[in-house]
């Protein structure tokens, strides 16, 4: 294993030095290529220019004499060029290096070549007029073996080693720089994570960093952290609300258990059937509890068929209307008509029960509820509303968890077992459904639901 501090410092000098060398190669490579063909061409320019000097100074006089030999001479020099002049019958008449030594025999123009360093291209000078002859240019094989030619390369070269030499340092100071950028947020981030790794969700710092990956990483990390501290809290409470949930029906049938037993009371019917209530009680509890089970599991088994949405809806009101009535309340209905959707019609009902029910019991006395069905698109949505006493802000993130009630709720008048909104919510999600509770503390509650739907 191998820090990543360390680990990216190779990686950025590797970097460094892979660009430094690709360059320096291709360049070149450039070099050799197109510089070359420059070369070339210009030396071709002054291999032409040689011949029209020669054809000049020939046209001038009729014929070149030793002053004009020589000048042709000192003009190939300036250019850096080996020349051989031949005159109209092919005889050499100037040359601008010695022959090779020859035993017998007359020279020719192979005489003065050398052939394992130069190359050699021939032009003809002079006109039809004043005759033409032979005029072979001679340049080395190596475009850069000219001293200036060398130099230069070499000057480039040098530039690309101070240069590569230059960008390893500056990579060696930035690597400490850029890694810091980089590193320091992840390192905070790795700090967080053993916080919550000990459970200490406090200890979560945010982390600044401009780097929009890095910033995703951490709001992650810390919305974990905020969410694993909720459900801790939640997991605590659950303990305390199921444990409140089986004590008073325990202790009531327990102490009337008592109270026969000792002869204190005698079992009337009357008592008996409260002893039956509080059992009733724990039986629907344990059953809630196994169905909530069953349907956050994932296999929840529905009965899914067309059904009409707004007829189901205008049962449940219809249904309430007697329990309001008798409360001192108010309930409304607008739902539109023929809207159809798939689904189970018992677990629906289920849902919109829950939801009613709930409004009921934390409406005051002559205060109104309203429920409302519209198709919108292709989901249908409906509001159960009320004016009651309305949700906290710090409960509505919690009001689906299981056992979760808020403090006003726990009276024995209006609380239930808690479960109720968590078993709709989990119904609702099973229809391909959504769901969601709008309030205002004081003020009243909105419940929307959202169900996939058409019109008839």
């Amino acid at each position: 294993m191998i820090r990543i501090g360390r680990q990216l410092g190779r990686y950025f000098a590797l970097v460094t030095m892979t660009s430094v060398i690709l360059i320096t190669v291709l360049s070149n490579i450039g070099m050799n290529i197109f510089f070359t063909m420059y070369l070339r061409d210009s030396q071709k320019s002054e291999d032409i220019a040689i011949a029209d000097y020669a054809t000049e100074l020939l046209h001038e006089d009729g014929l070149l004499d030793e002053t004009d030999l020589m000048s042709i001479e000192h003009y190939a020099f300036t250019m850096s060029a080996e020349v051989i002049m031949e005159d109209f019958a092919g005889n050499v008449i100037m040359s601008t290096r010695e022959p090779s030594e020859v035993p017998d025999g007359e020279l020719d123009r192979s005489d003065y070549m050398d052939l394992e360093k130069f190359g050699y291209k021939e032009y003809t000078y002079g006109t039809m007029e004043t005759g033409e002859g032979s005029i072979v240019i001679g340049r080395p094989k190596s475009i850069f073996s000219a001293s200036p030619d060398r130099k230069f390369l070499i000057a480039i070269n040098l530039i690309y080693l101070a240069a590569a030499g230059i960008s390893l340092l500056i990579g060696f100071f930035l690597r400490r720089r850029v890694s810091g950028m980089f590193l320091d947020p992840i390192y905070s981030i790795q700090e967080n994570a053993k916080y919550i790794e000990e459970g200490n969700f406090r200890g979560v710092m945010d982390v600044e960093t401009k780097t929009i990956e890095l910033d995703a990483l951490s709001r992650s990390i810390n919305n974990m952290a905020l969410r694993l501290e909720q459900q801790e809290r939640l997991r605590k409470r659950l303990t305390s609300d199921i444990a409140h949930e089986l004590r008073t029906p325990l202790s009531t049938v327990n102490s009337h258990l008592e109270a026969f037993i000792d002869g204190v009371w005698e079992p009337t019917p009357e008592r008996l059937t409260l002893l039956q209530d509080e059992i009733r009680r724990l039986t629907n509890l344990i059953k809630d509890l196994g169905d909530l089970s069953y349907m956050e599991s994932g296999e929840i088994s529905l009965a899914m068929k067309e059904i009409s949405l707004s007829g189901l809806i205008a049962n449940v009101v219809e249904n309430f209307e007697p329990l309001f009535v008798s409360d001192g309340k108010n309930i409304t209905s607008d739902i539109e008509e023929g809207i159809i959707t798939k689904g189970d019609s018992d677990r629906l009902n289920q849902v919109f029960i829950n939801i009613v029910a709930n409004s009921l019991k934390y409406t005051n006395t002559g205060g109104n509820v309203s429920v409302a069905l519209k198709i919108e698109g292709e989901s249908a949505i409906v509001t159960v509303s009320d004016d009651g006493i309305g949700i906290s802000s710090d409960d509505i993130p919690f009001v689906f968890e299981r056992f979760y009630r808020s403090d006003r709720s726990r009276s024995r008048e209006t609380g239930g077992k808690g479960i109720g909104l968590t078993i709709s919510k989990a119904l609702v999600e099973a229809h391909k459904g959504i769901i969601g509770i709008e309030s205002t503390d004081g003020k009243g509650t909105a419940v929307n639901i959202s169900l996939p739907a058409w019109k008839a």
